[in-house]
């Protein structure tokens, strides 16, 4: 199926996409789901347009991980079609599905695996804190990104958040009321922040599995949102809040402390502090959805039982920083 030599295959499996690990690059195709409206993959070319905007995204912050998108097609042989990954020797077969061609990283890269095995340094936080602020200053505004910075929208995200995590697990109680007080309560800072062009296009999905470290010198903060525009439409500091919300769950505070200091140093961005707590929480939450919602599409019981547990340690910090806004 390969245009390459592979002499292992390895299989990821999400609730959204398969992501197969085949020698040097990864092949990463969408599952053929809709969630609402959230996400939809429902249609080949509707698949295909998120793989050509996926690897766009990404490239902002990758450059030689994202390869491109490549097709799938069905060749016809004597006995049966025989599917094989088309690049660009390979222009025959019926198209039946697409692909984003990724540079296969060692998962040992991985920032996760990495503070596990005590590799993570001060300066691995501080190269982070610059890589992301030169991002931020540089990714894209206008007045409909903004708008989603207003507090009704906030609200809105909030609220579909609890919605869809009350399908789950019964939520924390309060929890949801908390946090639209807090909005409530702070709506000219939020307004300052659109004032002071703060909600941009960023990341949208930055935690410790979403960023690779080669041998300190390459840094890669990839798998940006792309199926849903809202979901990337924010504030900076969500970037900023998510990163620093799995740090402090990996039982690395000191790393998080600094982490945010130093990106408060280099971004001059000093209200971010006003609101970090609360998005946070905020961000804790909808991880913690996320958790519980994989956990309905896995197949072993060993996996289901880790992202349930993972779902109570989130579950768990969102109510600690929810304490700490009152």
């Amino acid at each position: 199926a390969y245009p390459h030599r592979v002499s292992t295959i390895q299989t990821q499996d999400t609730h959204i996409s398969w992501i197969f690990l085949a020698g040097p690059y990864a092949y990463k195709i969408k599952k053929q789901v809709k969630f609402g409206g959230v996400l939809d993959f429902s249609t080949l070319d509707l698949r295909r347009q998120y793989c050509y905007k996926e690897v766009d995204l990404n490239r902002k912050l990758c450059k030689d991980m994202y390869l491109g998108v490549v097709r799938i097609v069905a060749i016809p042989d004597r006995n049966h079609n025989r599917v094989m990954i088309a690049d660009s020797h390979t222009r025959t077969g019926k198209v039946i599905e697409y692909a984003v061609k990724m540079k296969h990283i060692a998962s040992k890269y991985r920032m996760d695996k990495l503070l596990t095995a005590h590799r993570i340094k001060l300066e691995n936080i501080g190269k982070i804190a610059s890589i992301l602020n030169n991002f931020h200053s540089r990714a894209s505004t206008s007045k409909e990104i903004q708008k989603y910075g207003k507090p009704k929208y906030l609200k809105y995200k909030i609220k579909e958040n609890f919605q869809t995590l009350a399908r789950l697990r019964h939520p924390t109680p309060q929890a949801e009321d908390k946090l639209i007080k807090f909005i409530n309560n702070n709506e000219n800072v939020f307004r300052t922040r659109i004032r002071d062009n703060k909600i941009r296009d960023i990341h949208g999905d930055l935690y410790l599995k979403n960023i690779f470290i080669v041998k300190d010198r390459k840094y890669y903060l990839y798998d940006r949102v792309e199926f849903n525009d809202s979901l990337r439409y924010a504030d900076v500091a969500e970037d900023v809040a998510h990163l620093s919300m799995d740090l402090e769950c990996h039982r690395h505070k000191d790393l998080k402390l600094y982490f945010v200091r130093t990106y408060i140093s280099k971004s001059r961005d000093h209200d971010l502090v006003k609101i970090l707590n609360f998005l946070i929480s905020y961000k804790a939450f909808m991880r913690a959805k996320v958790s519980l919602f994989q956990a309905t599409f896995e197949s072993t019981k060993t996996r289901q039982h880790k992202l349930k547990k993972e779902a109570d340690l989130l579950l768990a910090f969102g109510q600690k920083y929810l304490t700490d806004l009152e």
